[in-house]
């Protein structure tokens, strides 16, 4: 497991998750996880009227 999480940030909570789907959609067949298993690694935390999505879990290239 990459022990680095990998972050998706936008102006809103649509923005963010919006980036955090591309991402999953592009590398899904990398990543192993379906959707619901993707986003149950997902955290979300918004500050300042930015919304953050951190993304825990990656698996290593084999």
């Amino acid at each position: 497991m990459n022990t680095r999480p990998t972050e998706f940030s936008g102006r809103g909570p649509r923005q963010a998750k919006r980036r955090a789907l591309n991402y999953w959609y592009t590398n899904r067949g990398r990543l192993g996880l379906s959707l619901s298993e993707f986003l149950g690694r997902c955290r979300v935390s918004s500050q300042d009227g930015l919304t953050r999505i951190t993304f825990y879990g990656e698996r290593d290239a084999a």
